[in-house]
């Protein structure tokens, strides 16, 4: 019971802490959740989260000291140590090293080269600033490393496009070889790049004076944006016009002759863009607001049933109902959309175990096919015996429903002046990470049923093997209790990250300005800022609301 209670106390500890952040409370929600992720398991998501946390405090050199810990150990948990598996398979998963995922991995260099442009922007010393700037800029080319890592690993947007347009028996084929893969097509779903990370590459090389490469950046994410990175997170089609535009810009200052520049302005950008593109001027400063808002969303557990049909050589998982609250509510519906038996073999065995109703119930269960020379093994261990006998509660992680702030930011420059370039939102962090969980739903239910199987079925043989009857009945019971309550799921996650990133630029004449920037009922200073002409000032707001 003592893992139950620490799983408990680990998830409202990590709630409690979240709820602070989400307030502003920056430096008592580092507090909070350095208590709760002091264990050895958890040293890359403290590392993650506490580096976050310092670099919302205005502290980026303690910032980076954390953040460069965690890049470390992200890079050294790819080979798993197995020792550490197994304990977690006969405990629960939250006993295992936290590993981190791809975004995570991208975004700990990303807030690296905030933090080094932070820190040159307080230098005076000009070798020390010219040193932090290079800097921010080694942490561009880790992110365009560890992007491409990640596109070796994936199928391309140009992939997924060839095959929407393919022939249909080869359409034909892949449904057939979805039959086995619950029939979701989960390369949709993947995280193969990322146009802001991209676009970010572009905005570091722009500030550095390196406008060839910094065009090439803002190329490459204004590729990825429409071929298929806006489309797959639900981000405007102007995102892609609006990394044309800086592309552009790119050439106008790296030299390219104006046929080139205008053949460019008339095939990527509508009208408004070209009014957007042409206040612009040579001496302009620019003020660049990057929003982060929000926070990603934290992951709950949903309990399903594992019971057996030998009729149909299979086991079956069945969401555990509990009443009709939101999160009840939206478990079943995550159950439905990622793990229901929709495929035709699923849909066959449902129908031979109970008819048209059995057909009909696959809606609401997962039906693993065994088949019988599988099912024969498992009856020589007595695993059938166990299933009939016991009632087996496996969890999976999955996200609750979540809705992004659609309010539109407005930017204040003075108290005459307001920008007429609306906030643009070129990533939801939110929408990756809940991608993710449903490309790897698949994986995380079999490791779930498996874990369980295998810790109920150690628990039956020790009763098993015990002659006297009371005896074996009590210790019986209590291992059904104690694996049963202790079933647990992967709930972890970087939950510092921002839900959105949110855009406004504007080109300014150089001078002194006190910026504001409105969104949603809350205003935020940048105070008294000096833009120098041909410069551009960064502003990295953290909007926690």
């Amino acid at each position: 019971m003592s893992v139950l209670s620490g799983c408990a106390t680990y998830q409202q500890d990590i709630e409690a802490g979240l709820s602070l952040a989400k307030a502003g409370e920056w430096k008592e929600a580092e507090g909070k959740l350095e208590e709760v992720l002091d264990s050895k398991q958890d040293k890359l998501l403290y590392y993650m989260e506490i580096g976050a946390l310092a670099q919302n405090q205005g502290d980026y050199a303690r910032s980076n000291t954390l953040l460069e810990q965690a890049e470390k150990l992200s890079d050294t948990f790819f080979p798993e140590n197995f020792s550490n598996r197994s304990w977690a398979l006969l405990s629960n998963p939250r006993q295992s090293d936290y590993r981190g995922s791809g975004l995570e991995r991208v975004y700990i260099s990303y807030l690296k080269s905030m933090n080094y442009l932070a820190l040159a922007k307080q230098e005076k010393d000009t070798i020390k600033k010219r040193q932090l700037s290079d800097a921010a800029l080694v942490e561009v080319r880790r992110i365009d490393i560890k992007l491409n890592e990640i596109r070796a690993q994936n199928p391309s947007y140009q992939d997924l496009n060839a095959r929407e347009n393919q022939a249909f028996y080869k359409d034909a084929l892949s449904w057939l070889g979805d039959f086995y893969t619950g029939g979701r097509d989960t390369d949709k779903f993947l995280y193969r790049d990322d146009a802001w990370a991209r676009y970010m590459e572009g905005l570091q090389y722009e500030i550095d004076g390196e406008y060839d490469d910094a065009r090439i950046s803002y190329q490459k994410a204004a590729n990825l944006y429409q071929d298929g990175y806006a489309k797959q997170y639900a981000l405007s089609a102007t995102t892609s016009e609006r990394a044309w535009l800086d592309a552009i810009r790119m050439m106008q200052k790296g030299g390219f002759s104006q046929s080139e520049i205008d053949a460019q302005i008339q095939a990527k950008l509508s009208p408004a863009m070209q009014d957007i593109l042409k206040q612009y001027h040579p001496d302009d400063a620019e003020l660049v607001v990057l929003e982060h808002q929000g926070f990603i969303p934290d992951k709950s557990e949903m309990s399903l049933l594992l019971y057996a049909d030998p009729r149909a050589y299979s086991l079956v998982l069945e969401p555990l109902h509990g009443g009709g609250t939101i999160e009840e509510n939206d478990a079943f519906r995550w159950f439905t959309m990622v793990y229901a038996d929709i495929n035709p073999l699923n849909l066959i065995a449902n129908y031979k175990a109970g008819g048209a109703w059995g057909t009909f119930s696959g809606i609401f269960t997962k039906r693993v096919i065994l088949g019988r020379p599988v099912w024969q093994q498992l009856q020589s261990m007595d695993v059938d015996k166990l299933l009939t006998e016991q009632t087996i509660r496996v969890t999976v992680p999955y996200y609750r429903r979540f809705t992004l702030d659609q309010q539109q930011p407005t930017l204040h420059i003075s108290d005459t002046i307001t920008s007429s370039n609306q906030g643009m939102r070129m990533s939801s962090l939110a929408d990756i990470a809940f991608q993710e969980q449903l490309a790897q739903a698949q994986r995380d239910i079999y490791e779930g049923l498996i874990r369980e199987l295998l810790r109920s079925w150690l628990a039956y043989q020790v009763t098993s093997n015990v002659k006297d009857d009371s005896a074996s009945l009590i210790l019986n019971l209590i291992g059904q209790v104690a694996v049963f309550a202790s079933s647990a799921a992967d709930t972890r996650n970087w939950l510092m990250l921002p839900a959105q990133i949110r855009l406004t630029r504007e080109p300014l004449a150089a001078g002194s300005y006190t910026p504001e920037y409105r969104v949603n009922r809350h205003t935020f200073s940048l105070g008294k800022t000096q833009l120098d002409a041909k410069k551009i000032t960064l502003w990295n707001l953290r909007n926690p609301y």
